[in-house]
């Protein structure tokens, strides 16, 4: 849909907010949905970055609410309100606008990026942010270093790093990371986060392919901006943020968490098929701050319940795990759930390959693709319980190391991926 239609048609009022700000250097954009409790941290912190980095700057915020029941667009509104019309920020120099509209009823992430790349071509704005406001402990200089790589730096695209517990973030640290360094080539840790920048071509390469209403999209659409820019050649880096905290109880079921995060990585396999296949090995890239930071922390309670979803799923899904896998890798998973708890293992290697065998079943359509995704549901559970057993007395610096390992792995048996992946059903 074209950036006329888009906002001339389905949301003219956002439109003429816009109009009414002009031409500008700097966007940030909130995606709200019952944030009353952190939103007016978050614009305030938008705002202090705005201040402190880029007083000479024409900057505006862009707020896309998701039909809030609470009082999230309220206080948006009455923090515009309370800054008046062409108001300055305290220190700076040209007016700090704040442009905020209702974009839907549901949260659609898709949607909301559809309308934040739309805003920015509109604008011109030279580099953009996506801040959560979810995120209880943002400030000005996360936004900042999220800004500065596209503003400053001729970067088209940055992820965020954070500071990690020890087992916090592990469907990153153990799947997506690793995998989607293999298969895509560049060394980008945390592809699926609900914070980047982007610059304003980049954004208008996004904003014209047809991907907009694929479910695949919905809930995860950055990592597929980020791929694009991969595959496009653009310049792409990492910033550190620090750590970063959410409020209680926002934390994703896994089952959830999987379908929306792999489900988007296998459909973004199909999508850049062309870019990946014929790549080998992983180059790094550039990184603004630390690299990485681990912390130690307490496990999580109740491993040994994760354990005994791991082997009740091998079970109950036997019959759908043997459409999926080859009968060896299938033949290995059973064995590995006979085993005792404190005995159990789940290989890298076996972790990798079954990792693959799930993606080229998604590819070839063996069956429903919800269905592919939620099999390997309880194989991670397996795979996160390995992790805790193995990892119990491991030092930051050993589980780094683990990792690499683990990455290396998946960059060597990619020519494995690629051959399931061309295989006929």
């Amino acid at each position: 849909m074209s950036e006329e239609s888009l906002l001339g048609e389905r949301y003219p009022e956002l439109g003429r907010q816009l109009m009414s700000v002009g031409l500008t250097d700097l966007l940030v954009a909130v995606p709200s949905f019952n944030n009353e409790g952190t939103i007016e941290r978050t614009v305030q912190a938008i705002e202090e970055c705005y201040q402190r980095n880029f007083v000479r700057d024409r900057v505006v915020i862009l707020n896309l609410d998701a039909g809030s029941t609470d009082r999230t667009t309220e206080i948006v509104l009455n923090m515009n309100g309370r800054r008046g019309a062409g108001q300055r920020g305290i220190m700076s120099l040209r007016t700090v606008h704040c442009v905020t509209t209702q974009y839907a009823k549901v949260p659609s992430q898709s949607e909301a990026l559809q309308l934040i790349l739309t805003s920015a071509d509109l604008l011109e704005a030279k580099a953009c942010a996506v801040v959560s406001a979810t995120t209880t402990n943002v400030d000005a200089n996360w936004i900042a270093n999220l800004l500065r790589p596209a503003y400053k730096q001729e970067f088209q695209f940055a992820a965020p790093l954070y500071t990690r517990g020890k087992y916090q973030g592990l469907l990153a640290r153990t799947l997506l990371y690793p995998m989607s360094r293999a298969v895509f080539g560049f060394r980008i840790r945390e592809m699926y986060s609900d914070e980047w920048g982007f610059a304003r071509q980049l954004a208008v390469d996004c904003a014209a392919q047809n991907v907009w209403k694929s479910e695949e999209m919905r809930a995860r659409p950055e990592a597929w901006m980020a791929i694009t820019a991969m595959a496009t050649g653009y310049k792409t880096c990492q910033s550190f943020m620090g750590p970063k905290v959410a409020p209680s109880g926002t934390t994703l079921d896994l089952v959830e968490a999987i379908r929306q995060t792999v489900g988007n990585l296998f459909w973004c396999l199909e999508k850049f098929e062309t870019f990946w296949m014929g790549r080998s090995g992983s180059e790094a890239v550039p990184t603004f701050g630390s690299e990485h930071d681990l912390i130690e922390e307490d496990p999580p309670p109740n491993s040994e319940k994760i354990f005994d979803l791991f082997r009740s799923g091998v079970k109950d899904l036997e019959p759908i795990l043997a459409s999926i896998l080859t009968p060896e890798t299938h033949a290995r998973i059973k064995e590995i759930a006979a085993l005792e708890g404190g005995k159990f293992r789940f290989g890298p290697a076996l972790w990798v390959k079954t990792l693959y065998e799930f993606a080229a079943a998604y590819h070839r359509g063996v069956m429903n693709r919800n269905h592919v995704i939620q099999a390997l549901v309880p194989l991670y559970r397996g795979q996160m319980y390995s992790f805790l057993l193995e990892q119990a007395n491991s030092s930051p610096a050993e589980i780094e190391a683990d990792t690499e390992s683990l990455c290396q792995q998946f960059e060597n048996q990619k020519p494995y991926l690629v051959e399931q992946w061309k295989a006929k059903s």
